[in-house]
């Protein structure tokens, strides 16, 4: 009896400090006033999403270079990144990185002009830089839109005129804030051109949830945007009877897509940084509850899903075909996937090196 008496009483103290944590916990004060939002049921990972571990075969280069979000190719060829220590360097033969420039920010997407020879970057903290790589200069061409300065500057395509279309994942979170943003369902990103000629900065696209990828189709009528926190592509249509306009591409996505790319093939490789997370699908229609998440410090918050996961979809949005690592040993957290050579080069957040894959034909 002695024994019942004193573990009923464990249990009874044990349940009343639970208790408190969760009054606690959802007394704290939340940073976000999240809107409701219904997702569809994640999709069946059957057809063109069908499991595979077509990405274990990747290898890793470049050890040196951790957090290479995204790869550009010069006229010659040769790779560039930006890393998370502000740094913008060349991916060299054999393994070693030279810098080119140190931004005093953080790099994220980058892609080189055939108009201006420039390489264009998109830093979180600076904005749209443009950098000269024989020199090892860089200026900050633009940095606010209509009067909004940027919070998220994310990704660029650039046409063959020298514009360049970029993204502002968000007018509100910054980068290590993406947590919130995803959360919060405010949408607030915005897709924004630069044309060098003109020095203006002009908005094409606004109330994006999470602003990521951004791919211009071959024609260079439209252009394809990623929305990360919706798991969806839009087209945007910039020329012809549409002109302005967007259209969803393809949504429901088993995953959050990140930076996106035309194959030379026309079709689009979308990367995704982590597949679909129940718990985040569950609380989405629920305010309250993403609050309370909200509040959580960041080391007890839920993770993204250790899968990497590549998705190819034709010019119409069809899926065509996948590359995973169900496992995430090899690749995990997929945020870039530049097609060269047959050859995919996958980027990763935060993590060292690049991935490269030769794609199965």
């Amino acid at each position: 009896m002695e024994r019942r008496r004193v573990a009923l009483v464990v249990v009874r103290s044990v349940a009343v400090i639970l208790g408190a944590l969760v009054v606690t916990w959802f007394a704290l004060p939340s940073p976000i006033g999240s809107l409701p939002w219904i997702p569809s049921p994640a999709p069946a990972l059957d057809g063109p999403y069908k499991m595979n571990e077509l990405l274990t075969s990747a290898t890793w280069q470049w050890p040196e270079a951790v957090g290479a979000e995204d790869t550009a190719a010069d006229a010659d060829g040769r790779l560039y990144s930006g890393l998370s220590d502000g740094r913008v360097v060349r991916l060299e033969p054999g393994g070693a990185t030279t810098t080119i420039v140190q931004t005093g920010g953080r790099p994220l997407g980058l892609q080189f002009s055939k108009a201006d020879g420039l390489l264009y970057v998109c830093d979180t903290d600076k904005g749209l830089l443009a950098v000269d790589v024989a020199k090892k200069t860089f200026i900050v061409v633009t940095d606010t839109a209509e009067g909004d300065a940027f919070s998220f500057t994310n990704n660029l395509a650039i046409d063959s005129a020298g514009r360049v279309y970029f993204t502002d994942a968000s007018s509100v979170w910054r980068k290590h804030q993406y947590t919130e943003d995803l959360l919060d369902q405010r949408p607030t990103g915005r897709v924004m051109r630069y044309d060098p000629r003109t020095k203006e900065t002009t908005v094409l696209v606004r109330e994006l949830s999470f602003a990521n990828g951004v791919a211009l189709m071959p024609d260079e009528r439209s252009l394809i945007v990623a929305e990360t926190g919706r798991y969806r592509l839009w087209r945007v249509w910039l020329e012809g009877d549409k002109k302005n306009l967007k259209e969803v591409l393809i949504e429901n996505l088993p995953g959050f897509p990140d930076n996106i790319d035309v194959s030379p093939r026309g079709t689009v490789w979308v990367a995704m940084a982590s597949t679909r997370k129940r718990l985040l699908d569950m609380v989405h229609p629920h305010p309250f509850f993403k609050d309370a998440l909200a509040s959580l410090p960041k080391a007890v918050r839920p993770k993204g899903v250790r899968w990497g996961f590549v998705l190819e979809v034709d010019g119409e949005g069809r899926p065509l075909r996948s590359l995973q690592d169900p496992s995430g040993n090899v690749v995990w957290s997929v945020t870039s996937a530049r097609e060269r050579n047959g050859v995919l080069h996958l980027g990763t957040l935060d993590d060292a090196g690049v991935a490269t894959v030769r794609i199965p034909w």
